[in-house]
């Protein structure tokens, strides 16, 4: 197996020294021709990173590139913490990274490089309000406002809470969600503001997909802008994670499409 690959990294992203916020974590693995899904599966089951990503060395020099991801026990589908980390990963390493990393389901991950900075512009996914509300409230330990989601199963739910709940404190009852629903549940308060800047709070769960809790995680923005964008008007906000890393993004939402940084 070792033949097969050329290089390996680690990158962190959505980290903040100011505010003591460890973000997440990613191990690069930069392979030439011949790793099998197999073989990419047991090497992230050996990592201690939320996200293993690979890349193919044929690829990682051309505008487009090829990307996947994997945690210890499953191949995940999509992962903006791991694709801003592959781009961080090769500006600094190669001085040079693709404008658009290609998932195995053939979605697109847009990367802007902005003064050494990598930029995530992902589409946006379109959310409708749930009933969820009533099966969902006896797992959490907050009051739910509203439930919006974007698919019945393996998509996204959103737990809308009151700006005034503290979701570090909000308990879950891991074992009862991961049988009872099928999309990744995202804990989201309205935003307050903080200096003029406006200041969401969130949380990610995803049992159902052999993850608790996802400390920092970038695709879930792609669900977040467009409800904050409904339900207050705000494109441009301010996330902070409130797991036990913690982690900062910024987006700025705008027709259709979320940057994140």
């Amino acid at each position: 197996m070792l033949r097969f690959i050329k290089h390996t990294f680690t990158e962190s992203v959505f980290y903040s020294h100011k505010h003591n916020l460890l973000g997440s974590s990613a191990l690069i693995v930069i392979y030439k021709n011949g790793l099998t899904s197999k073989m990419m599966q047991l090497i992230a089951s050996k990592s201690k990173h939320p996200a293993t990503v690979f890349l193919n060395l044929n690829e990682i020099t051309k505008p487009r590139c090829k990307i996947r991801w994997f945690n210890q026990t499953n191949e995940i589908k999509r992962c903006g913490h791991g694709s801003l980390a592959a781009a961080k990963c090769l500006t600094s390493h190669f001085n040079y990274c693709p404008n658009v990393f290609v998932s195995s389901s053939d979605e697109e991950f847009n990367i802007n490089i902005k003064r050494q900075k990598a930029h995530l512009k992902l589409q946006t996914l379109r959310m409708y309000k749930t009933n969820y509300k009533k099966e969902l409230a006896a797992l959490f330990s907050l009051p739910i406002k509203a439930t919006y989601s974007s698919a019945n199963e393996n998509g996204y739910t959103i737990l809308l809470f009151d700006s005034k709940e503290n979701l570090e404190s909000l308990q879950v009852d891991f074992d009862s969600l991961a049988k009872a629903h099928n999309n990744a549940v995202i804990a989201l308060c309205i935003p307050r503001y903080n200096s003029d800047k406006a200041v969401a709070h969130f949380r990610y769960f995803a049992p159902q997909f052999g993850v608790n809790e996802d400390a920092a995680t970038g695709s879930a923005v792609s669900v977040i802008a467009p409800i904050l964008f409904k339900l207050t008007g705000l494109n441009k906000v301010q996330l902070e994670q409130k797991s036990s890393n913690g982690a900062l993004l910024e987006f700025i939402y705008n027709h259709g499409h979320v940057e994140v940084s």
